[in-house]
């Protein structure tokens, strides 16, 4: 069930989405029509086995991977924009301003210390000045438990540190949209519940559209709606507690 809080108006909405990958007889569907919506203040989990298409949908959704058909309905202001529509330069616009990514390999920059991660996002993304950088950047850092690590650079933080750091470069702008590529596997369980806890807050509390890919079942306590991909086919399924 949707969480009672959220908007009845999806503000991302996958319609009817292919994506195939290889050629000829190599020729394998990754997405077979793909419709999914989601909405302000929900936070949906996706899962499915390795290779049935988790993260090539999270990607399409993001503007990160073009679908081979179909359409990505984003809310822009209130304007539902088609995503693949967007110029490059566009849609590259429009993820700095709305969206928030946590990914696998943590896309950290080696000469930045976990501060001054946050640091640029905030920067370079809302034009914030130093001084509130900081400040934000430092008061996320601690909710990741990351407050002794701030002017430590990723080659002096632990796997479970690096994806903490990530996390929160992800969610300190306070985006509209939330997409987590498997957030919780570099964690233990403590820091993962911590992790899911602040994905559901970004979504109940500042009402972000948060999706979720992951193989951890012990999400799903947290989440609001649960997806289930297969072999390129998407079905919604009930939350335990439904």
């Amino acid at each position: 069930m949707r969480w009672a809080g959220s908007s009845s108006t999806p503000s991302l909405k996958g319609v009817k989405l292919v994506r195939t990958f290889g050629d000829g007889t190599t020729r394998r569907a990754a997405l077979q029509v793909v419709d999914i919506d989601l909405f302000p203040g929900q936070l949906a989990l996706l899962m499915g086995p390795s290779g049935s298409g988790k993260s090539t949908l999270l990607a399409v959704l993001s503007g990160l991977l073009q679908p081979d058909s179909g359409q990505v309905l984003a809310d822009d202001d209130g304007t539902l924009r088609d995503v693949w529509a967007l110029t490059d330069k566009e849609r590259e616009q429009y993820r700095r301003k709305h969206a928030g990514f946590i990914f696998q390999g943590y896309n950290l920059f080696p000469a930045l210390t976990a501060r001054q991660q946050l640091e640029i996002v905030l920067k370079w993304g809302e034009g914030a000045g130093p001084a509130a950088a900081k400040t934000r950047a430092d008061e996320m850092l601690d909710k990741l438990g990351l407050a002794k690590n701030r002017h430590k650079k990723p080659a002096q933080l632990s796997g479970g540190e690096k994806q903490r750091v990530a996390i929160g470069r992800a969610l300190v702008k306070n985006p509209s949209f939330m997409f987590a590529d498997e957030p919780t596997s570099a964690l233990d369980w403590e820091n993962g519940q911590k992790v899911i806890e602040l994905l559901r807050d970004a979504a109940h509390q500042r009402g972000a559209s948060v999706l979720c890919v992951s193989h951890d079942h012990r999400l799903l306590p947290f989440v609001d709606v649960y997806y289930h991909l297969d072999d390129g086919r998407l079905e919604r399924r009930a939350l335990p507690s439904e």
